[in-house]
This record gives structure tokens, sequence and C-alpha cells, in this order.
């Protein structure tokens, strides 16, 4: 996976999630969150560069508000963009590279990270998202 090399917040994608998943947060940017979805729908590197982005947000990081955020995100990417960016998403390198990785009992996520994580990949893998797996 070639695309998982550079700074994944250095793309216009990946700078908006940076800002959107920022700790200081008190709660989720919405209007930031519809704005990340617009962007994977409408550039052809959007899809890969969100998920590079996300991926670097959650993957190791012991700060479960920006991991709570980071999910939050990528739920409504989940949601609100196509094909493209599903298929990546459901793709099992990042289910269990990122999802399943980040609900593991070494991690200790707290009850709410590890609901997400499963109802995302649940989300990620169902028909609502134009494909079969």
């Amino acid at each position: 996976m070639d695309f998982l090399l550079g700074n994944p917040f250095s793309s216009p994608v990946g700078q908006r999630i940076e800002k959107a998943t920022d700790g200081s947060l008190q709660s989720e940017d919405w209007a930031l969150n519809m704005e990340i979805c617009d962007i994977i729908n409408e550039t052809e590197e959007g899809p890969k560069d969100a998920l590079r982005a996300v991926k670097k947000r959650i993957v190791g990081n012991k700060n479960f508000h920006e991991v709570m955020l980071a999910l939050t995100v990528l739920e409504t990417c989940v949601k609100n963009c196509g094909h493209r960016f599903h298929v990546l998403v459901a793709s099992q390198d990042f289910v269990e590279s990122v999802l399943v990785r980040t609900i593991l009992p070494k991690n200790n996520p707290p009850t709410i990270v590890h609901d997400k994580v499963l109802n995302l990949i649940q989300l990620a893998r169902s028909d609502r998202c134009g494909h079969h797996l």
C-alpha cells in the first residue's frame, strides 16, 4: 500500500481531518466533517488521502477523545461518500490494521470506542455500502 507513505496530514483532506480530530475540540465539527466528505467525493485522491489521515489519527493513539473524533469522521464519510471510499474502508487490510487493532485488549479502549468500532465494521461491511463482502 504505497499510499500510506508520507505525511497523511499534508493533503487538503488530511489537513481538514487533522483539524476535525484535534483533541482540543469539545465536540464534533459537523460542517468540517461534511466538507471532508465533499473533498473525498470530488477528488481523485480524496478517498486514499482521507483514509491515510484517519489511520494516522487512530492507530496507536492513546488519546481516546481524538480516536472518537476520528471514528466519527470515518462514520460520517462511510454514510456520505461513494463507492471508491467504501471499497477502501471495507478492505480487509483497513478493517484489521486500523479498526480491529484499535479495540484489542492491550490498547484497553473505553467501551464507547469499542462499540463505535464494532458499529463501523458492521456499517463498512454491510450492503449499504453498495457491495457485498
